[in-house]
Formats: structure tokens, C-alpha cells, sequence
């Protein structure tokens, strides 16, 4: 086999330049390297800084093994020989890889929220996926590569050089992956209530009225009046902004007198004589409004714990992780920016699954435990890719057969020969249909369906299912604030000394008993109390929600243990 470096877009090679040896390697998450070792002579200057290295078989038939840009020069030097190294990092690598994250953006697999800002990583994509990103050594290009299966499928089963299979185990998957998911936000609602009208039915015949109207009109509120601790827009509490008391005059009613304007005879003493009179009742109309703010700062947490099935369970030491997600710019996510809850919400269901499907991928990034290692001749491997998958078939493998997706491959060109080390990573879950069949319950029915002991469930885009949680709403604060009524900001209104009752304690004081008739007013001024809605807020409200995940999670059975 005949080994040529060219100058990328040209056909002639460079042979007057001796590769005394070669090796292309690549491995997960990295591009693909090519060492070339050469004679160290003046035509060392004269290695292109974009090459290309193709192989000549015997029968003429050309491979393309590598494109890429050198790195450095030279890498390495001794008395007759040169290291000289390229990648295949296009120069373009980060457009590409930044398209690329940007067309992976798709609802139920990214979620916005799960991203610090300022954070351009485009890795984040892959967060809740069980794919990475590989690049193609020949074509300097970018794809997206599940965990699990490549586009191809090689069968090695028969090629591989012997005494090179080796297998062993290269991590503890894990048994369970536990996350809290937190969302912090702040809970804001404000509106206006007339109090008026609701203090007017207090009185008797449902108008304010009194015999002492200096004393209410100094005692009614005025505007920018406040209620409670409201100092700002970040504080709640209540604040008067539209205020009148004014006198009038009511209809008159006849012979029924139901509004009257004076009292009945009442006897007081006059210069040592009794003498009757009469004292003006005054009637009001007016208005009352407040504006009302509630400013809460809400946390929310969400607990649950996803578990894996493996043929390993049981038989290694459990291995559990924990993780711990806070959303950011919740605030503009809420529909109701007063709402009492963030997960209860079609919005938070979305970021609860997509936390799911990011435990998903942490058991899976730990469940590929199996590594398998060989050679085969390189003309046997000569196209494949980090993208492909290898099958083999051989009695020294646990159950006969395994298939596994290309981690790591190296191709190595010397004088005495060519051939290729590959190391997969393998699955050892015990499959989809089989958790299925694990957590099967006829209890659990579609999602939405609600009967009597029956419990809705929702669906993940990969399968994972959870119980329904709606029924764990917030206890504290405002739960609602934007459904409230009049009756719920008005806690109790009370009407001490209304003219009815001050013209029965004159009646009861009038002369003889008392001689100063009148002073008795100023025992029974009339008096409004009234106690509103307790808006106090405090420093934060958290709230706890725990997700009933209903069933395990597997990953493929690629090898049977």
C-alpha cells in the first residue's frame, strides 16, 4: 500500500517526500489528527499547509484517509527524521458548529431556560440529547451522531487480527440520576376596589349618615393615603387614590320619612329649663378606591429521580447522581405574571420534561459501560467513521455477538504493514420493550384522561412518563390575585356609632338624666373599621413539588451478560 500527501486541490503528489510512517486518529467530541513522520531534509519546507493523504492499494484503487490543515512545523525533529501534524478543524469550525446548534433549537429537545445568559456554548444543545457532535476527517464537515447507533453498520466479525479482541469494563453506570429543578421569580398583581359602596351598606338604609360630619370627613381618607407597608412598587399593600365625601341632600319619602333630615324631639336643659330640639342628620355620597399592588418573590422546586434498568443491576456497586438546575428568566416565560405557580403551568410542564430528558442523557452517557477493543486490517476499516457501528460475532464475547458504536479508531501505516485499533463503546441495557413491560400499569391510561381511580400521566418525547402533579398547588400567599373579588379584599366593615344608634344613646341621655345631652356625641362619634386582604409579603415563598416517575429508563441491549 502506497501512501501520498497532496496539496489540497491538486492531483500530483509530493513524492519526492519519503513517509517512513502515518497514523490518523480520532476520538469522541475531538477531530480527527494525522502524524506523518519524513526525512528530515530541505524538502521538509516544501509539506503544504492544506493536504490531503490518499493510499494506493496494489490494484490501483485510491482511498482518501485525511484532509486537514497542518499544525505548526514542525512538530517534532530528530538528526533524519520530522513529525509533521494536521487536524481536520476546518477553518470554518466554529460557523459551522454554531449553525449547526442553532438549527438544533427545536422545541421539546432545547429549552431556553435551561441557559445561563451569556452562555453561547453550543454544546448546550446537546444537553438533553444522547447524541454528540462528530466531525468527518475528509470532508471537514459537522453532523450530529447518536450515542448508540451510527448510519452504517460494519461487520468485523471476520477480520479481526487474532489476540487483539479485548474486553473489559470501562465505568459503574449509573443507577439513578436525582435532579431539583428550581425556578425563581417574582409574583406581581395589582388592580383597583370602590369601597365606598360596600361601606354605605353598613349604614341604615344603606347611605352614609350621622350626626357628627365633621368628625367623619376629618377621618376620611385622603388621596396618597397608604395602607399597610406599600413604600414602593416592590413592596405590597394598598394606597388611596381616588377619595369624596360629600354632603347631599336625600329624596324625600312623604309621610314614611325614610330618609330624614333632622332627629326627634330630644329634652336637654337650657339655662336651668328643659327645652326640646332637633339636630341635623347629614346624608353623603362619595367614593373610595385604592389601588392595591402584590409584590412576592416565589420559589419553586421540583424533585424527582429517574432510574436506569441495566444487565449490570444488582451484580456492581450502585453508582447515583445528583443535579441541581436553576431556570433563568422565568419571569418572561409566565403567561400570568401573577401566578402563585411556575411548574403548574402548560410552560413548566415543558421545562420538567425537558429536565427529564436531560437526567435521560446522563444515564445514558454513563450506560455505554462495555468497552471492546481490536484490530483489523486497515483496507477492512478504511471508510469508517465515528458515526458507524461494528458488529462481531465471536464466541469470546458474552452471549456470541455485540454491537457497538466506534468511540475511538487509529490507523497506522508503517513499513511492516497497515492496520486499524478501534475501540467501541457498548450498551449493556436490557431495551425499551422490556422496561415497557416492567413498568406497564393498568392503572396509568392516556395522557389526559381523568376517572375515578385512575391517574393521567404525560409523556416525554423519548418515553418517559410521570404522573400527573397539578394537585400540589402552592399554600401560601396570594394563589390567585387576579381573581379575586370585592368580598375577598374586604375582610369585615364595621359601622360604630351610625346616626340610628347616636339618636338612641340621646334618647337614652337626653335630660333628666343628663343635663349636657349633646356631650353624649362625643362618646358615639360615628366610626368606620375596616380590615382589608393582608398583602404583607415575606422575603420569599418556596414551594415543593415531587415527580412520581412512573418506571425505569434502559438504554439498547447491545451485549448480552
Amino acid at each position: 500500500m502506497k501512501t501520498y500527501l497532496l496539496e489540497t486541490g491538486h492531483t500530483e503528489s509530493l513524492s519526492d517526500i519519503k513517509i517512513f510512517s502515518l497514523t490518523i486518529s480520532q476520538r469522541e467530541n475531538e477531530t480527527a489528527f494525522a502524524k506523518l513522520v519524513v526525512k528530515n531534509d530541505d524538502t521538509v519546507s516544501k509539506i503544504p499547509v492544506y493536504g490531503s493523504i490518499v493510499c494506493e492499494e496494489l490494484n490501483g484503487e485510491k482511498h482518501l484517509l485525511f484532509k486537514g490543515r497542518r499544525v505548526g512545523f514542525p512538530r517534532l525533529m530528530a538528526e533524519d527524521l520530522a513529525e509533521i501534524e494536521y487536524t481536520s478543524e476546518p477553518d470554518d469550525a466554529g460557523e459551522q458548529l454554531k449553525k449547526l446548534s442553532e438549527s438544533l433549537k427545536q422545541p421539546l429537545v432545547y429549552d431556553e431556560l435551561f441557559i445561563e445568559p451569556n452562555d453561547n456554548n453550543p454544546a448546550n444543545v446537546l444537553e438533553a440529547r444522547s447524541d454528540l457532535f462528530v466531525w468527518d476527517r475528509c470532508l471537514g464537515s459537522i453532523r450530529l451522531s447518536n450515542l448508540f447507533a451510527g448510519t452504517r453498520v460494519f461487520d468485523l466479525s471476520n477480520n479481526i487480527l487474532r489476540n487483539s479482541l479485548k474486553l473489559s469494563l470501562a465505568d459503574t453506570p449509573l443507577d439513578s440520576v436525582t435532579l431539583e429543578i428550581s425556578a425563581e421569580w417574582i409574583q406581581k398583581a395589582e388592580g383597583k376596589i370602590n369601597l365606598f359602596p360596600q361601606i354605605a351598606k353598613k349604614f341604615p338604609k344603606r347611605m352614609v349618615n350621622t350626626l357628627t360630619p365633621n368628625q367623619l370627613m376629618k377621618q376620611w381618607p385622603k388621596v396618597f393615603d397608604k395602607i399597610g407597608p406599600f413604600a414602593s412598587l416592590k413592596q405590597s399593600g394598598y394606597q388611596v387614590v381616588q377619595s369624596k365625601l360629600k354632603p347631599f341632600i336625600p329624596p324625600t319619602t312623604g309621610i314614611l320619612d325614610i330618609y330624614p333630615t333632622v332627629t326627634p324631639l330630644i329634652t336637654k336643659l337650657v339655662d336651668g329649663k328643659p327645652e326640646s330640639f332637633r339636630l341635623k342628620r347629614s346624608w353623603f355620597k362619595g367614593e373610595l378606591w385604592l389601588y392595591w399592588h402584590y409584590f412576592q418573590k416565589r420559589r419553586e422546586v421540583v424533585h424527582f429521580t429517574l432510574h436506569q434498568s441495566s444487565q449490570l443491576k444488582g451484580h456492581i456497586r450502585a453508582r447515583q447522581k445528583t443535579l441541581r438546575l436553576q431556570l433563568q428568566s422565568v419571569e418572561n416565560s409566565l403567561v400570568n405574571p401573577g401566578a402563585s405557580s411556575f411548574f403548574i403551568s402548560d410552560r413548566g410542564r415543558l421545562a420538567i420534561t425537558h429536565a427529564l430528558e436531560i437526567a435521560k442523557a446522563h444515564l445514558a452517557g454513563s450506560c455505554r459501560c462495555i468497552e471492546i477493543e481490536f484490530e483489523v486490517p486497515l483496507l477492512s476499516a478504511i471508510d469508517m467513521t465515528l458515526n458507524d457501528s461494528v458488529y462481531i460475532k465471536s464466541d469470546k464475547i458474552p452471549g456470541g455477538e455485540v454491537t457497538g458504536k466506534i468511540a475511538e479508531y487509529n490507523f497506522l501505516i508503517t513499513p511492516s504493514g497497515s492496520i486499524a485499533k478501534i475501540r467501541l463503546n457498548v450498551a449493556a441495557g436490557i431495551g425499551e420493550e422490556a422496561v415497557d413491560h416492567l413498568s406497564a400499569d393498568d392503572d396509568y391510561l392516556e395522557e389526559g384522561y381523568c376517572a375515578e381511580s385512575k391517574h393521567p400521566y404525560f409523556t416525554t418525547l423519548s418515553g418517559i412518563r410521570f404522573k400527573t402533579y397539578h394537585h400540589q398547588t402552592p399554600k401560601e400567599g396570594l394563589l390567585n390575585p387576579y381573581g379575586l373579588n370585592i368580598y375577598d379584599f374586604i375582610k369585615k366593615i364595621e359601622v360604630k356609632g351610625d346616626a340610628e344608634k347616636q339618636c338612641q344613646y340621646l334618647f337614652e341621655n337626653e335630660y333628666p338624666v343628663r343635663e349636657n345631652t349633646l356631650s353624649c356625641l362625643n362618646e358615639m362619634p360615628t366610626v368606620i373599621d375596616v380590615e382589608l386582604l393582608d398583602l404583607r409579603t415575606k422575603d420569599v415563598l418556596e414551594h415543593h413539588i415531587h415527580l412520581d416517575v412512573l418506571g425505569p429508563w434502559s438504554a439498547p441491549r447491545q451485549i448480552c451478560l
